[in-house]
């Protein structure tokens, strides 16, 4: 009998791993594209450069992980917008993955998982995958959003991981070592792709994020009170884009405590 390499997606399909509730997704925009958004009431799928000829729009479970450019000096429209969604009837899946797939197909990733195909990695439209990629590689979503991965020898032992499995040991060590210049928090964040525009719907949109100034914009804050309860900015600070993600990553939470999502 020859070797067989497995594959995430098949093994947790077919394993007993617990399937918590998702934590909501989150969608992020240049704050460029706000004003647009409010005015079309939508987040719109965009032309995609890494899945060719497709028009995707872009989630993040948990976390607004999504980062564009990073700029040293940047003004509050280059900022990021952030869309905290969580759905009564989620729409059509295309595609979810373990990490951010532009990041990869940029080769922001380890070598050590960039040895194998992207492809390989690919779960399919199965939202309940999510939850057991959760408890297989962080236990709980808690820990998940946190970034607290358990262990490779916890998850050897539970699971009598072979190298057969290397695809799956692999993703775990990207998810325990931590955000790094290189590879970044996308490296641990599972991305969930939509193929087509989504409503913003105030049965569905749990919260917004958004740089403070766009408060001071007649028709914001009226127009993203009819679309969600809660709104949550922060200050644009005299830092690199990218040392702007703290408060992004408290303000979501915020939102979280205050509609009541339990991580």
């Amino acid at each position: 009998m020859k070797p067989r390499e497995v594959r995430l997606r098949e093994f947790l399909s077919n394993s007993n791993i617990a399937t918590p509730k998702s934590p909501p997704w989150v969608h992020s925009a240049p704050s460029s594209k706000l004003i647009k958004i409010i005015q079309d009431e939508k987040l719109v799928a965009m032309q995609c450069d890494v899945f060719k000829g497709e028009k995707l729009c872009y989630l993040f479970v948990g976390r607004a992980a999504y980062k564009g450019r990073d700029a040293l000096n940047p003004e509050a429209w280059q900022l990021p917008s952030v869309f905290v969604m969580r759905f009564a009837t989620p729409p059509a899946i295309k595609r979810i993955y373990p990490f951010d797939t532009g990041a990869f197909d940029r080769n922001r990733m380890p070598s050590y998982l960039t040895a194998f195909d992207m492809q390989n990695f690919e779960l399919g439209s199965d939202d309940a995958l999510i939850g057991r990629l959760i408890s297989l590689y962080f236990d709980t979503p808690r820990r998940y959003v946190d970034r607290k991965s358990v262990d490779e020898d916890k998850i050897k032992e539970e699971h009598v991981l072979d190298m057969s499995h290397a695809e799956i040991l692999a993703l775990g060590k990207l998810y325990r070592e931590g955000s790094t210049k290189n590879y970044d928090d996308r490296a641990a964040a599972i991305e969930v792709q939509v193929g087509e525009d989504i409503p913003l719907r105030k049965q569905d949109l749990l919260g917004v994020v958004i740089p403070e100034e766009y408060m001071r914009t007649d028709g914001v804050r009226e127009s993203l009170l009819k679309l969600t309860k809660y709104i949550e900015t922060y200050r644009l600070l005299p830092l690199s884009l990218s040392q702007h993600y703290s408060s992004i990553y408290d303000a979501v939470e915020r939102i979280y405590k205050k509609a009541g999502v339990n991580i």
